[in-house]
């Protein structure tokens, strides 16, 4: 960790937000972040109880410039309403950017993409590893804060794979956008297929949509 992370990391404050009410805020580092990466509470938490969670990764084209190649942003607002909808919760926001890959290779990755690349090949071809993110961290965070269950809000098994190892019992609950666009089914195709993510056949793209768009 560095120096800087040490002077700030557990930091806590309440956060007034216009779209979900009060919530409580506490800085991390989980990730490779230098400023770090936050944890955003819902409600009041008990550790006997199952832990409704979301792990969500930073996308500052989908969250930011509303990016029509991805979900991230309507994943992470989807999110936020299934735990206020639940009344409590946490969501664990990876301020990395690009699948652990950082927001300078993302942005080379992403010109190969707008040329029709999917982006676990994007990610290879500008010498990045598709997926090189850890959870672990979050799960033993999770044990030194007591909790032992989880209900984690997902659609990739390394996530849940993280907490495991961690020592963490988990049950997943899938989070999907439910009308994808064309180029995020084909976002999906390419979860599914390459990254090995629980996503439904019905909800992939086709070659002949590929061929449209």
């Amino acid at each position: 960790m560095m120096d800087y992370l040490r002077d700030y990391v557990s930091a806590r404050t309440p956060l007034y937000s216009r779209k979900w009410g009060t919530l409580q805020v506490e800085s991390a580092s989980f990730s490779p972040a230098r400023d770090g990466d936050l944890v955003v509470e819902v409600g009041t938490l008990d550790d006997q109880e199952e832990l409704l969670l979301r792990i969500h990764s930073e996308c500052t084209f989908g969250q930011v410039f509303s990016s029509d190649l991805c979900d991230c942003a309507e994943q992470l607002e989807r999110a936020m309403d299934r735990l206020v909808t639940h009344g409590r919760g946490m969501l664990v926001y990876l301020r990395f950017d690009g699948r652990g890959a950082g927001l300078a290779a993302k942005v080379k990755a992403t010109a190969l993409e707008m040329n029709g690349m999917d982006t676990y090949s994007s990610r290879e071809a500008v010498g990045a590893p598709p997926e090189a993110r850890e959870f672990r961290s979050v799960g033993e965070y999770l044990r030194r804060r007591s909790f032992t269950r989880v209900r984690l809000l997902t659609n990739n098994p390394l996530k849940a794979g993280g907490l495991q190892e961690a020592g963490l019992k988990v049950e997943t609950e899938s989070l999907l956008v439910p009308d994808p666009s064309v180029k995020v089914r084909h976002l999906y195709r390419t979860k599914r297929e390459r990254f090995n993510h629980d996503i439904p056949e019905a909800l992939i793209g086709t070659d002949d949509e590929q061929g449209s768009s």
